[in-house]
């Protein structure tokens, strides 16, 4: 990949409520290349969509606070950027993507006019040279007759259309990264699909980073590149993504993995689940956030945090694990292709 575009060092954020703190963020690290799709994975709740908003300078302050930490845009700290460079950056330099079209697009407004609007702001350019933009990125997004489009409202839009509509206004102002908060939640499959393919065509045609929030491991499986794990406001692991899917290392991505649909499932076979709940961020736990709920957990999960270790080829793993002198655990994933393995020997005895 090229040079990092996006670097987030140590990043804590805290939410001041009538309850208490709750730690929304702790520690978290990560980076993105130019040309290179990072996808966030974790339950609801696990901090992917306030680790994003705080890149983008949208968390309320009060009751949102930065408690520590670092974010690196192009060599530039955006936690010390003053809120007129934060305008600058949003929309120009940065894009997003929201979950819901219908509520991205002003229903009052025409949807030309929407995408023209951030053009004029963040590019010296005349009206019709901005309306000519708004066409053309119409067009590159897959809408027939663009020039129709243009003067068309939001409710004239599809569900799949108004999502494209909303991918030519983050991507106008041609920016270097483009952050996509769970993009194709409120889509049918068939339109999924083709918004993912679009962000990934676009992507290589223009040479941008992308951040993909989402909790569907099958989208991240045939979109990202690499991909940070994360639960209760910590990252757990991070892979390239075919390492992840291949060889998964923390026993919360094993129980993401394992409630997967599987093509050999067989009938009446329920879906697996990961038991318990999320911890109460207003008094997070002392160890890995997981071990309650984890069969694998020790002694030590419930004292003492996980040190972050680095198991080669970009493989971070937080959990005690992989220490020297902890117990040799095989993953669900490492147990099955054995069992399935020495079937396949036993096949071969049997017909010798």
């Amino acid at each position: 990949m090229g040079k990092k575009l996006l670097e987030v060092k140590d990043l804590s954020v805290s939410f001041n409520t009538y309850a208490g703190e709750v730690q929304a963020l702790r520690g978290i690290n990560f980076s993105v290349d130019r040309g290179e799709t990072l996808a966030i994975v974790g339950e609801s709740g696990s901090g992917k969509s306030v680790t994003v908003q705080t890149i983008m300078g949208l968390i309320p302050m009060p009751p949102g606070e930065i408690k520590n930490g670092e974010i690196f845009f192009d060599g530039e700290d955006l936690i010390k950027a003053s809120p007129e460079r934060m305008r600058e950056l949003r929309g120009g330099k940065i894009g997003m993507i929201f979950q819901d079209p219908m509520t991205s697009l002003n229903p009052t407004i025409k949807v030309g006019k929407q995408i023209m609007e951030g053009i004029l702001i963040h590019k010296k350019v005349t009206k019709e040279e901005a309306r000519q933009k708004a066409v053309e990125m119409l067009r590159k997004v897959g809408i027939p007759k663009p020039e129709e489009r243009f003067e068309q409202y939001p409710h004239e839009f599809s569900g799949g259309m108004r999502q494209r509509a909303v991918i030519a206004i983050a991507l106008s102002c041609e920016p270097d990264l483009l952050i996509c908060d769970e993009p194709t939640t409120a889509l049918d499959v068939t339109i999924q699909a083709q918004i993912l393919d679009l962000i990934n065509e676009l992507k290589r045609e223009l040479n941008i980073a992308v951040i993909l929030i989402t909790h569907d491991l099958g989208v991240v499986a045939e979109t990202a590149d690499r991909v940070v794990v994360m639960y209760a406001g910590e990252k757990l692991e991070e892979a390239p993504v075919r390492e992840l899917f291949k060889n998964p290392k923390h026993p919360y991505t094993w129980g993401l993995l394992k409630s997967l649909p599987r093509l050999d499932m067989k009938i009446g076979e329920k879906l697996a689940s990961i038991p318990g709940t999320p911890p109460d961020l207003l008094k997070p736990p002392v160890g890995d956030p997981f071990a309650a709920r984890s069969e694998y957990a020790m002694k030590i999960d419930y004292e003492r945090k996980p040190p972050m270790i680095d198991l080669g080829n970009g493989h971070l793993v937080k959990s005690w694990l992989y220490v020297d002198g902890a117990p040799k655990v095989k993953s669900p994933f490492e147990q099955k292709d054995s069992f399935k393995s020495n079937n396949r020997k036993k096949e071969g005895n049997n017909v010798n």
